[in-house]
């Protein structure tokens, strides 16, 4: 018989090195439970999941190794997800934190009263931790990949105005040289001949005189869009009928109408008043009617006035080219010109934009319809004495 056996003392000192044994195993299978999750976590997200997919695998992945009936995650911005179960009788909670602080919480359940351990919750903190983390992570390459995007679309926006403007400067130089030109070629030609017959003179006086006045329109439209952008175009409102200045304008627009076999009439369904500014609205529909004109090569030009829902309203519609559905947005902006005609016709780009500008002013707005191919219609419309609310507002 060996000398301690029997020996309580001896027994019970067996008995704490089995169970400290046993307290070891379990803190080194719990240890391998944790480096393997966060290692297989740590492999997941490297994958560049977002936000949706990192709270989904966190949730997998820990329930796979702790095998918990169900889990889910709660971020503080409202994103969950998914609902609790509705029988869980053991629950643990932990917090999902990144550098920004406390984002989030992540819960567990099992049907099991007292499931979970502290080292299952350890191992959770753990998970949830590398989680936050990643969502950091995952945040700042979207916050990234958000800002690359918008330089990006802000140089090709920097890119398109630099070449728009280059655009513009060309086509004023052009839009001035031809009257120049015009001007020079027939007043040389007046001084050289001394015996010009008096109808032949008057004629070329008129085209000179006609060329200025062409000169002087361009010139008001590039200081008066000046003054728009800055704040100080003037007006002067009163409370008239508008037929008048609409007719005005037709009247002066009515030669270059017919000089292209084009129809120009006007329908005047309502007397309508509105306060406004004339000389101001004679340049919108100068403008508006000028570029019927313009881009109508066979057909007419039809102006309409009408009085509704609390508008006056004036539409100037024509049968030319049209324009495509998605350029109209940005027919407006200054030194827009539209694709299709851009090579084509002659102008500054800066009618329209002035033209608006003008309306907004008055508390109206333009609306525009058109088909490419078949024809555009304008629609000026401004509120009635009563309804109006001026500058812009």
């Amino acid at each position: 018989m060996s000398a301690r056996e029997g020996d309580p003392t001896a027994e019970q000192d067996l008995l704490g090195s089995q169970r400290q044994v046993e307290r070891l195993s379990e803190e080194v299978l719990d240890l391998y439970r944790q480096v393997n999750l966060l290692y297989r976590l740590g492999d997941v997200f490297k994958a560049g999941l977002d936000r949706e997919q990192i709270c989904l695998r966190l949730v997998a992945e820990v329930r796979k190794v702790l095998r918990a009936r169900a889990g889910r995650v709660v971020l503080d911005d409202g994103y969950t997800t998914a609902e609790p179960p509705a029988e869980s009788q053991s629950s643990v909670t932990v917090p999902i934190e990144t550098l920004q602080g406390h984002i989030g919480e992540a819960t567990f359940y099992d049907k099991r009263r007292g499931f979970f351990t502290a080292s299952d919750e350890n191992l959770i903190r753990a998970a949830a931790r590398q989680a936050g983390v990643a969502l950091e992570n995952s945040r700042m390459i979207a916050s990234l990949i958000e800002q690359n995007q918008a330089l990006e679309r802000l140089n090709a926006e920097l890119r398109e105005l630099a070449q728009m403007k280059s655009d513009f400067v060309s086509n004023v130089s052009h839009e001035l040289r031809t009257p120049l030109a015009s001007i020079k070629g027939f007043a040389s030609t007046i001084l050289d001949d001394e015996e010009m017959p008096p109808e032949i003179l008057r004629e070329f006086v008129g085209i000179i005189d006609a060329e200025s006045d062409t000169l002087i329109v361009i010139i008001n439209d590039l200081l008066d869009v000046s003054k728009m952008l800055s704040g100080h175009l003037k007006y002067q409102l009163a409370v008239q009928p508008l037929a008048p200045v609409v007719e005005g304008v037709i009247a002066l627009l009515r030669i270059q109408a017919q000089a292209k076999g084009l129809g120009l009439r006007f329908e005047k369904q309502d007397e309508v008043v509105a306060n406004i500014d004339p000389t101001r609205m004679s340049q919108v529909f100068t403008n508006l009617i000028g570029n019927a004109i313009k881009f109508t090569d066979d057909g007419q030009v039809t102006v309409r006035q009408w009085q509704a829902d609390g508008f006056a309203c004036v539409e100037v519609a024509d049968t030319g080219i049209g324009i495509r559905a998605d350029l109209i947005p940005n027919i407006f902006d200054k030194f827009y010109r539209v694709e299709n005609v851009v090579h084509t016709k002659e102008g500054t780009g800066l009618g329209l934009a002035l033209a608006r500008g003008i309306v907004d002013y008055h508390g109206g707005h333009i609306d525009v319809r058109s088909t490419e191919g078949q024809g555009s219609a304008f629609t000026v419309r401004l509120p009635l004495p009563a309804a109006i609310e001026l500058g812009g507002r």
